[in-house]
């Protein structure tokens, strides 16, 4: 009993940790965010939308954020959708205390016409308004790869409705594998509509009026609770910089990666060594187990078959077979003819050869003749002739029951 509940509990572990080291977990669903500006404004101010997320005690915190430079005031709106949504606002750790926190609009149902109706769904609306812009550094032959550019910001932090991680997880989530999958929110499109299209966009529900993005807009997307412990399987699109994972556009970006937790796997790779060396170690003794309990039963097994063996005749009984050479023996010869005429022939002469067998018994024995007459059975046997194979071999066997009396 114990090898068999050691080698049970083996197998369950081993696969339970191949399942969690090899487990890929699949992309949780991700959200958007975009900025929208009346179609009327300028595009001479540059904005960049900034998104940062961390999960903590199992939630996501999420931050939104818009920074603006240029040479006048600037007025928009940051709408977010989909999992990417604030269930709950926090107040913002980087603003200064004093400023007030933004209010979250909610429209149930958000619809423009842009050659298509376009259905956003439940949308929330952050209104952003800076009066006074900073002007933009300046760069001899623009802003280099990798800078973005920003001053005046305004932005919203809360707990956002969908996490932005995901960890392979065993059933009902009892534990966790060390692989993890990040999408993050689609950042400066809306879903479903073309990365390039800027608008206008003809509000039919939720909004009125027209409304376009921004020319000059710059996305950046941070993760930078990433512990350095881990690992960087892929990123799509390829990410800027590997610590903190970041992904910076001049286009609309939605950011995909795979991710390890090093020290878990070593940990677990670890126990599944120990696994696979204990399932050996309790099968051997189950198998040992099983063989002491069979070994029994096989040796007490009926046989196969209820049939007696076959008898094999004494040395005695088996008669002497010669080739037809030795019928050139006269001794031979004599004898398969006398008994040929004792029986074949009239009475007669069965009594003068019966006479004749009778000197030979006395002559030689019974036990010496019987020996010769099995010799010219053998003989005869084997003898060519069609006559001497029907008739001597009658002869033979009469014969020896005769003397054998």
């Amino acid at each position: 009993m114990l090898a068999g509940a050691v080698t049970v509990t083996s197998i369950a572990g081993y696969v339970a940790l191949s399942f969690t080291i090899n487990g890929l977990p699949t992309y949780p669903p991700a959200g958007w965010v975009a900025v929208l500006q009346p179609a009327t404004a300028t595009d001479t101010d540059v904005v960049q939308l900034l998104v940062q997320a961390r999960t903590e005690a199992g939630q996501t915190r999420a931050a939104y954020d818009l920074v603006v430079s240029g040479p006048r005031p600037y007025t928009g709106d940051l709408l977010i959708g989909g999992s990417a949504r604030l269930a709950t606002a926090v107040p913002d750790p980087v603003m200064p205390a004093s400023s007030a926190p933004l209010r979250i609009q909610r429209i149930p149902d958000l619809i423009f016409n842009y050659g298509a109706v376009i259905n956003l769904g439940a949308v929330q609306l952050v209104h952003i308004s800076l009066p006074v812009v900073s002007p933009c550094p300046a760069q001899p032959g623009g802003l280099p790869p990798g800078t973005l550019p920003g001053v005046s910001a305004e932005g919203i932090v809360g707990v956002a409705y969908g996490p932005v991680q995901q960890n392979w997880a065993g059933p009902a989530g009892w534990w966790h594998g060390p692989h993890i999958s990040q999408a993050w929110p689609l950042t400066g499109a809306f879903p479903g509509v073309p990365a390039d299209a800027l608008g206008d966009f003809t509000a039919i529900s939720g909004l009125s009026g027209s409304w376009a993005r921004p020319v000059q807009e710059y996305t950046q997307v941070g993760a930078d609770d990433i512990p350095v412990t881990w690992s960087t399987d892929s990123t799509t699109p390829a990410a800027s910089g590997p610590y903190p994972l970041t992904w910076q556009s001049r286009t609309p970006v939605s950011p995909l990666a795979q991710l390890t937790d090093s020290p878990s796997l070593a940990l677990l790779q670890d126990w599944l060594v120990i696994s696979a060396v204990g399932l050996g170690i309790a099968g051997s003794m189950l198998a040992s187990l099983l063989f002491e309990w069979l070994r029994p039963r096989l040796q007490h097994a009926p046989a196969a078959s209820n049939s007696p063996p076959p008898r094999v005749p004494a040395p005695a009984d088996r008669p002497m077979r010669f080739s037809r050479d030795s019928l050139r023996r006269p001794s031979h010869r004599l004898a398969c003819s006398r008994l040929q005429r004792f029986w074949g022939g009239s009475s007669a002469g069965r009594r003068g050869t019966a006479g004749g067998i009778a000197s030979e018994v006395a002559r030689l024995g019974s036990g010496r003749l019987s020996a010769l007459v099995s010799k010219a059975e053998g003989s005869c046997m084997n003898a060519t002739s069609v006559g001497w194979r029907q008739d001597v071999p009658v002869a033979v066997r009469r014969s020896s029951k005769l003397i054998r009396r």
